[in-house]
């Protein structure tokens, strides 16, 4: 299983720095409540009286696929599904007694292993009841578990269908990086969800003795989070770990990899791979000891590491043709081991040039060192955030209670007490040197054990050097002198006078203005454009959108090329600037503008306080009339196109997306295609400057219904706008984007294209129907159910899946929509298939009732929050304007859910044909046998 509550990696200081030292035992912050069962049983709670109704309840079992024997492979992950199926106390299945309480997998309770340890997770409501519910449930899983033969063939399925649908370029690309990062260690050779052999073969008595050895008492760990009683859940705590027997645990497999001697030169590549770079890097010990001196090594690790940073940012800079980027980054290898890597993105065959980057940026930190003045701002930053720690911890809400905990306890430190971290980091920040930080990071680039990586785009020709040669280009740079950096000085670079943006007056004016009622105006703009303004004082922000039919269907070019021309336009400077000085202006005044664009729309968004509201209109009107497109800009995105362009032309997910569209709309095929490398190499020149500056111009050619919300004045908001937006010049254009619509009737095609042991699914429904909010609403509702129906058929009946998506949408321009995918074996794709499509025929009838009223109620209380979101609000405002022209959804909306019922929601069920207007492409191994 995967975690829908995801647990983010905490690297602020305040939680890496927790140890226990040797000089004065840590102690523990006094808001974590802490007890020990006599078997050993250790649990965590936090009893937060303003942390709202849920309660949130995580079961770590410090044990994962790093201690599997060479015989178990994948067993610790198949144990993770397996405690939700009988136990002592449930033999109907912990997962269904689950269920039977209203928790829903994935919403309320999820479980996730990794190489170190397995979790298991529950929110669930405050309720006395409840919370011991859950507490015996956990309990079952962790002491109760019976690992049924029969249920373990029934669920091989689902663990096979789970590691099918990992499958792809990533996972294997992540394969050969986890191979070279951690080379010398287990954990290439310990996959968590196993191989397909062993998960089709490991025994019932194996997943048992796995579960005997390291679900014991003393290594595993309940942490509670939220408003409880913790007197009566210390005693419910007791009531059901206590039984479990203690029993000590077998011998652990290092984690840490063999380092050695050596300097391996690697390729890593891979046919559907689009990525382009050359590596070098470094694997050493690190001081992880818990005590003083484990802590001053890490802070000093912290100054080391954050001062190359910036020096690497100075020298990336000033980089050469065909080498974008250049990158150092530290990372853990295990529990006492770590790595420092440089990076450079390279263009295709640039990779000598890169490497060369690299070995010059090591030999001149070997050489030079770091600046101090970058290491003294870095000891600056830690004192700074040292002295807000207490403040922060003692604002930490709910999930932040969640993640730093289970940290803690994961990591096996101390979350310790406020006020005193605080004196021990200043007291160490104090005595930390220059020289001290220089010897760390130069003990880094001399550790001995090293790799040299290159990744080219799918299977372009790469040619590695030998370590020969490596080693000699850094002789030859050790005695040769090094290219000066482009000196940046940060009291100059302060001084830098502020990027203003030139005045866009308009000569315009506001020429007319309506009334759409619900508080809503519309002001006609003498270029054209149309304002719909709404005062809402209660808001925070001032909210904007500006849009236009400039989307990618435009005539006259591919969809490519315009949404290359609208990136690169929005991410310009003004004529005359230099390069970045937009970017500095938008970062020093904190205003930004998103850009999205659709098959039919360009729209930008962005919210700002009332007082940078003229920042803002200046921003777009600014980018409208004045933003030119650099080659040097051009080039860039040229590279990165020639990137993709170098992969196979043939993968298997380009093939099967060109398929999808030739079946969705026929003869009207738009061109989608991605350029070839010849085209890319078109565009990158001055002729292609000067067509995607003319395509640029185009889309901003069009006319703008822009919408403002907030809590300024009408008053102050029109003058603005009609400063900043009514003089916008607007031309009138001959055609604007279309949308493609899906060529009605059912469609299938099959394609053995696939590189992977993978069948796929992917579906796509489209017919016209009448839109309405209410109706849209109940669309919705049907959208979840018929998700929960396919998933009950496919994996609960079936066992053929383990994750699918589905989404059904009624669109304003009254369209049902719909989008169905999911993977599975080969050999069942067709069986698989059949049955989802007879859930898709016969829904009206499947509807379940209880499951009808419970997407209801859940419905009906989204909507009661939406009614007061602010954003919600806005959206709609949006939607209200492009559907009706005024702001009657404003008012309708508000009672949306009154009509909401289940005869309702059957009645446009009965309108819906969704497994008829329906194209489907199936993607089978290059082996599989024609049907």
């Amino acid at each position: 299983m995967t975690s829908k509550f995801k647990l983010f990696a905490v690297v602020g200081l305040w939680f890496t720095m927790s140890a226990a030292t040797a000089a004065e035992a840590f102690r523990w912050d006094e808001r974590v409540q802490r007890g020990q069962l006599d078997n050993g049983f250790t649990y965590y709670i936090v009893d937060g009286k303003t942390m709202g109704n849920t309660v949130s309840l995580q079961l770590v079992v410090r044990a994962g696929s790093l201690d599997e024997r060479d015989d178990q492979s994948g067993v610790a992950h198949m144990v993770e599904h397996m405690v939700f199926k009988a136990s002592a106390a449930h033999p109907e299945g912990v997962g269904k007694y689950m269920e039977s309480q209203g928790w829903r997998i994935g919403k309320h309770y999820n479980a996730q292993t990794n190489f170190e340890r397995t979790l298991y997770q529950l929110m669930a409501d405050k309720k006395p009841d409840t919370i011991a519910a859950g507490v015996n449930a956990l309990a079952q899983i962790a002491g109760g578990a019976q690992i049924p033969a029969d249920a373990l063939e029934r669920e091989r399925q689902v663990i096979l269908e789970e590691w099918r649908g990992k499958l792809g370029v990533r996972e294997r690309m992540d394969r050969q990086r986890r191979a070279m990062l951690r080379e010398g260690s287990l954990y290439p050779q310990r996959p968590t969800i196993g191989t397909e052999a062993s998960i089709r073969t490991q025994p019932a008595e194996s997943l048992r003795k796995f579960y005997q050895d390291w679900y014991r008492p003393g290594n595993m760990v309940l942490v509670v989070v939220g408003d409880v009683d913790a007197k009566t859940l210390r005693t419910q705590i007791a009531a059901a770990f206590n039984g479990l027997k203690p029993a000590a645990l077998p011998a652990r497999n290092p984690a840490d990899p063999v380092l050695r001697d050596q300097l391996q030169i690697l390729r890593l590549q891979d046919s559907e791979s689009g990525t382009s770079q050359v590596g070098f890097v470094n694997r050493f010990a690190v001081d992880k000891r818990q005590d003083d001196e484990g802590l001053r090594a890490r802070l000093v690790d912290r100054v080391a590491e954050r001062s190359l940073r910036a020096l690497v940012r100075q020298a990336a800079e000033s980089l050469p043709a065909g080498v974008s980027s250049l990158t150092s980054s530290k990372g853990e290898l295990g529990e006492a081991t770590a790595s420092l890597g440089f990076a450079s993105s390279v263009a295709v065959g640039s990779h000598q040039a890169g490497l060369r980057q690299i070995l010059v940026m090591r030999e001149r930190v070997r050489r030079d060192g770091l600046r101090e003045d970058d290491i003294r701002s870095e000891i600056a930053e830690i004192r700074r955030l040292n002295a807000k720690g207490p403040q922060q911890q003692a604002a930490r809400d709910f999930q932040g209670w969640q993640q730093m905990l289970v940290g803690a306890v994961q990591a096996e430190r101390v979350l310790q007490d406020p006020q005193q971290k605080q004196v021990q980091i200043a007291r160490i920040a104090d005595a930390i040197t220059p020289a001290e930080v220089n010897a760390r990071v130069r003990q880094w680039i001399d550790a001995p054990d090293r790799a040299v990586f290159m990744l080219a785009p799918g299977l372009s020709p790469l040619t590695l050097p030998t370590a020969a040669e490596v080693l000699a280009v850094q002789k030859t740079l050790a005695a040769e002198p090094l290219p000066a950096l482009v000196k940046v000085n940060k009291e100059a670079q302060a001084a830098l006078p502020a990027v203003v943006l030139p005045e866009i007056e308009s000569s315009g004016a506001v020429v007319r203005q309506d009334d759409l009622g619900e508080g809503v105006q519309r002001w006609s703009l003498g270029n054209g454009d149309v304002v719909v303004w709404r005062h809402t004082p209660n808001d925070t922000v001032m909210r904007f959108a500006a849009q236009s039919g400039a989307g990618y269907r435009m005539p006259g070019a591919p969809g490519w090329q315009w949404q290359l021309a609208a990136q690169l336009g929005n991410a310009a400077d003004l004529e005359g600037q230099e390069r970045g000085e937009m970017a500095r202006w938008s970062t020093a005044n904190k205003v930004r503008l998103s850009q999205q664009q659709t098959e039919t729309q360009l729209t930008y968004t962005a919210q700002v306080p009332a007082a940078q509201l003229d920042d803002l209109l200046l921003l777009y009107a600014a980018g409208q009339a004045q933003s030119e497109i650099s080659q040097a800009a051009l080039s860039d995105a040229s590279e990165q196109l020639a990137r993709v362009s170098a992969r196979r032309p043939d993968s298997a997910g380009d093939r099967a997306s060109r398929e999808m569209s030739r079946l969705r709309y026929g003869e009207r095929l738009p061109a989608d295609a991605m350029p070839d490398v010849a085209a890319v190499q078109e565009l990158d020149s001055q002729a292609g400057l000067q067509l995607v500056r003319r395509q640029w111009q185009q889309l901003g050619a069009l006319p703008v219904t822009y919408f403002v919300s907030g809590p300024a004045d009408a008053a102050t908001v029109k003058a603005l706008v009609e400063r900043r937006l009514a003089g916008i010049s607007r031309q009138a254009v001959s055609a604007s984007a279309t949308a493609m619509q899906q060529v009605g009737g059912y469609r299938e095609s099959r394609l053995a294209i696939g590189i992977e042991p993978q069948g796929s699914v992917r579906a796509h429904g489209s017919q016209p129907l009448a839109w309405s909010p209410e109706r849209a609403m109940r669309t919705a509702i049907v959208s979840r159910i018929v998700y929960r129906q396919l998933r009950t058929e496919l994996r609960e009946k079936e066992a053929g899946i383990y994750r699918l998506n589905y989404k059904l949408s009624l669109e304003p321009q009254g369209r049902l929509t719909s989008e169905l995918s999911f993977t599975a074996a080969p050999e069942r794709l067709d069986a698989l298939w059949a049955s989802a499509r007879a859930v898709l025929e016969k829904l009206p009838a499947r509807i379940d009732t209880a499951m009808l009223e419970e997407e209801i109620r859940q419905m009906r209380s989204d909507e009661s929050t939406r009614k007061t979101d602010a954003t919600a609000q806005f959206n709609r405002l949006q939607l209200s304007y492009a559907r009706y022209g005024d702001a009657r959804y404003l008012k309708d909306s508000q009672q949306l859910a009154v009509g909401l019922t289940p005869e309702s929601v059957r009645a446009l069920a009965q309108e819906f044909k969704l497994a008829g207007d329906l194209v489907v492409v199936k993607v089978l191994p290059k082996d599989a046998v024609p049907q």
